[in-house]
């Protein structure tokens, strides 16, 4: 396993297993011994060369006819005999030019050939804009034991990744991958930004600003944390279409032109874990869970959100077997027509499983979108909730902070129950902050709030 470093610029003749320009060793003698050995060019010094750990070093050979791969791990190296192990035995090397060191040309088809469970992809910059199919398709998975494959942005920089089609930008169905810190924007009139089909993956401070269908559309257990999802287009920004579960925390959702999130799974023992996620201003439900569920097997955790200017209803739940547990949220100003509410939920028996407390229901408009929808047993407010303005300090500019005297403050569960003076455990996904001495809040910010480069 090791790190590869890529760039818009460089020679297509390097590595990329070092962050420079130029490669560390190169030359024209190489050939295959036998097997996985390659012959270098005599007086090679190999003292630099790593052979094994997360900054092992590869090599590029230009004439390897492997299918799509040029670049190969090295797993030994024999100084005296200037030869290196490469991890896969390269075939059609008689003699040309290889490379160790540098960075490398953003070639997918290469180096996604080369990675295997472990390895990182650092973006030094943002790659040239993808005209025809996807710029990133998934060759190998990742392993729980060796660790998902990474694909990240540099430290300090955010690449931004274009794709001038309607193809997927990222079309991966493989396991245990994992994206950080760079933005995707799928700008064709069809197609998302990040198909991500397998299981295990993750999603951390990533930005989809534009893209077709989803921002990004997921498989099973996968997660996602503090990224930030816009300008999607004829599907819900974030779209799992899987029968397990997922995990997102302390995401920004808003002003796309569908659903903010949806999930159109669901089986026995399906898991689904909403936290401190901020939906703003999303055309169509903030949240929309539409799969079959089985009754009193699956459970849909919502804990902290904030659900605001939904075009449709805030939260709708279409199946009579979801069971919802709903605590801690702000749903305000969803819903502008007949039968579009804060909450929508199917009427049925499984509303007997669910709970719901220690929310804030608010429509200026009064009516049915200040209260939940359709329930049989859960149809009152509860006493630890809310029917009244949350007292957002700018919900138009993006800002949900809470006033001094918003029902959300320090009402949020369990600070209620324990007495209401512990932390800062407002209702939301926004957590006031005060300063160590006391005397009131200084400063307002969340996870879902904080999206910035690494």
């Amino acid at each position: 396993m090791g790190t590869i470093y890529v760039d818009t610029g460089g020679a297509a003749t390097n590595s990329g297993s070092t962050d420079q320009n130029t490669a560390n060793l190169s030359g024209t003698g190489d050939a295959t011994v036998s097997g996985s050995v390659i012959q270098l060019t005599a007086g090679t010094d190999l003292s630099g060369v790593v052979t094994s750990g997360a900054t092992q070093s590869s090599i590029y050979l230009a004439q390897a006819t492997n299918a799509n791969q040029k670049i190969f791990w090295i797993t030994a190296k024999d100084d005296a005999l200037d030869q290196v192990t490469v991890s896969v035995a390269p075939t059609g090397v008689t003699g040309s030019n290889w490379a160790i060191g540098g960075r490398f040309v953003w070639t997918p088809a290469s180096i996604e050939a080369t990675l295997v469970a472990g390895d990182v992809v650092v973006l030094n910059n943002s790659p040239a804009a993808v005209s025809s199919g996807s710029w990133l398709t998934g060759r190998a998975a990742g392993s729980q034991a060796a660790g998902p494959i990474k694909v990240k942005g540099k430290t300090g920089v955010r690449p931004v990744v274009t794709q001038n089609n309607t193809s997927s930008l990222i079309n991966n169905s493989q396991n245990n991958w994992w994206y950080e810190n760079f933005e995707t924007a799928q700008t064709g009139a069809s197609g998302s930004a990040i198909v991500s089909s397998g299981l295990y993956n993750w999603l951390y401070n990533m930005k989809s600003s534009d893209a077709g269908q989803s921002g990004a559309a997921l498989g099973g257990y996968n997660r996602v944390l503090a990224s930030e999802f816009t300008g999607s287009g004829s599907s819900a920004a974030v779209l799992f279409n899987n029968q397990l579960g997922c995990y997102l925390h302390g995401n920004h959702i808003h002003d796309n032109a569908s659903d903010g999130f949806g999930f159109t799974g669901g089986q026995n023992g399906t898991f689904v874990v909403l936290s401190k996620n901020i939906f703003d201003t999303n055309a169509g439900r903030g949240m929309l869970f539409s799969g079959a569920f089985t009754t009193g097997s699956n459970t849909i955790w919502l804990d902290g959100n904030t659900v605001y200017g939904s075009g449709d209803s805030g939260l709708e739940v279409t199946d009579a077997d979801a069971v919802v547990v709903n605590i801690n949220n702000i749903f305000s100003e969803n819903g502008n027509a007949a039968g579009e509410c804060n909450i929508e939920h199917v009427a049925a028996a499984a509303e007997l499983l669910g709970f719901h407390g220690w929310n804030v229901f608010y429509h200026s408009g009064g009516g049915g979108g200040a209260n939940l929808s359709n329930l049989i047993v859960d149809s009152q407010v509860a006493s630890s909730e809310f029917t009244t303005d949350p007292l957002f300090t700018n919900a138009a500019g993006g800002d949900f902070g809470i006033g001094a005297t918003s029902p959300a403050k320090a009402t949020g569960f369990p600070g209620q129950f324990l007495g209401g003076s512990l932390g800062y455990l407002d209702i939301g996904a926004v957590q006031r902050q005060e300063p160590a001495g006391g005397g009131g809040p200084v400063a307002q910010r969340t996870l879902a709030t904080n999206i910035g480069t690494h």
